[in-house]
């Protein structure tokens, strides 16, 4: 029998070690519950590995093409009864795939947690995958891929990951494939990775909301404990170096009246203990209010973008540093100039402290109105145990935002931040 490692007993009011009930089923399932009875509602969150990661090149989109699939029907369960099922009592179920994950979801009303539970098992477990049902979800694919295909934004976003991670690299491909994959897989492809991948060795499930910890472990334990397959061990994955030099690409695209540009390089993971320093610096670089310091030098002062900003991608691979802009045609240039002259700037001076103690204030303010819904709590909880940050990372969050000095906002900058080897890409006109 499936042991609690921690007790809800703590008057303290957010997610954490003390009122988080933490259980292992016997074939590797983690589940999370926290009780929540502000309303009575519950959320089911979760995710396992299965992404398009696990694919090969000619395959782009497979794994985002099965998890879509796995509501056209199952062995007990039609498309038309799956839909009419959770539509009639108000309820919502999804599964979605990813890069490296594939995730589950489900909220409804806390009585109502056994068959939403059902419904994700028998769609994780049983699917059948109608031929007709396929097609179906095959057009719809189709019709976004090419909505996509007509977006400078999207393309420039999908040749900047082609040109930033070398051929071999899981991201050097898009996750949603392209139309000519979308056309090539066939019902073998889905049912062969489905079999292959979905298993529940390293799954995580979160229960929050209206329902007792241990109710939401048996309820777990009744529609996910028996489930046995394996999947093979994933292959590390291969290095993503960073560019040397500037390597540039246009994509043509008539009759577009603006270009979108990105530019960026490989960076670093979500775990990595500069995480947080980054994700302050980069704010008050290009996220903070309109868009940071790049925002008011490009946006603000000079009036070339329609938008702009940076980020770190982060997750659990190399995901990029980018700083991406819509803007004229003709002001493509300019834009790349100032933005890069701001990543040396925040590289060779130091920020101005009132900068910094706005963004810690930012930072740690919003943070409480992330945790105000089910939703938020679960997908919470959920960043913890994927990146490894500790159940109490909550507690600690606030101390290690204000912690952080001027001089380490710096040093990521130095360390991380690149205005001379990176991949540019616009698309437009």
């Amino acid at each position: 029998m499936p042991t609690q490692s921690k007790k809800q007993k703590t008057n303290i009011s957010v997610p954490c070690a003390a009122n988080i009930a933490d259980f292992r089923l016997k074939n590797g399932i983690r589940v999370l519950a926290y009780e929540n009875f502000a309303s009575p509602a519950v959320v089911v969150s979760g995710y396992f590995n299965a992404g398009a990661r696990d694919e090969t090149p000619d395959k782009a989109g497979l794994a985002s093409f099965v998890a879509d699939c796995l509501s056209r029907g199952t062995l007990n369960r039609s498309y038309e009864q799956i839909f009419e099922q959770t539509e009639s009592i108000g309820a919502t179920t999804s599964i979605s795939s990813a890069m490296h994950t594939s995730s589950i979801f489900a909220k409804s009303l806390a009585e109502d947690l056994p068959l939403m539970l059902d419904h994700l098992s028998d769609q994780l477990r049983n699917p059948i995958f109608p031929e007709d049902e396929l097609e179906k979800e095959r057009a719809e694919w189709l019709t976004g891929l090419e909505e996509r295909n007509n977006n400078t934004r999207a393309m420039a976003s999908m040749a900047f990951g082609k040109l930033c991670y070398p051929e071999g690299h899981p991201y050097h491909s898009p996750a949603d494939g392209t139309l000519e994959t979308a056309k090539a897989i066939a019902r073998d492809d889905v049912v062969n990775f489905h079999r292959r991948y979905y298993s529940p060795q390293d799954m995580v499930i979160v229960v929050v909301g209206a329902v007792k910890a241990d109710e939401a472990r048996r309820r777990v334990t009744e529609s996910f404990g028996d489930w046995t397959a394996i999947r093979p061990a994933r292959i590390d994955m291969p290095p993503a170096p960073k560019p040397s030099g500037i390597v540039r690409e246009h994509i043509q695209m008539p009759g577009k009246s603006q270009s979108n540009i990105i530019w960026g390089y490989p960076s670093l993971p979500r775990s990595h203990p500069d995480w947080m320093a980054c994700a302050l610096m980069n704010s008050i670089l290009g996220q903070f209010g309109m868009y940071g310091r790049m925002g008011e030098s490009v946006r603000k002062e000079e009036g070339l973008v329609y938008y702009i900003g940076s980020s770190f991608d982060g997750g659990p691979g190399p995901g990029s540093w980018n700083c991406y802009a819509g803007t004229h045609p003709n002001t493509v240039d300019r834009v790349l100039a100032i933005s890069r002259a701001e990543v040396k700037h925040i590289q060779n001076h130091k920020v101005k402290p009132i900068e910094l103690e706005d963004n810690k204030l930012y930072f740690t303010g919003s943070l409480p109105l992330g945790l105000e819904t089910n939703e938020g709590m679960a997908g919470q909880i959920i960043s913890q145990v994927r990146y490894n940050l500790g159940l109490d990372y909550l507690l600690t969050y606030a101390d290690k935002v204000n912690a952080i000095t001027l001089a380490d906002i710096q040093r990521v900058a130095q360390t991380w931040l690149d205005a001379d080897n990176f991949v540019v890409v616009s698309a437009g006109a």
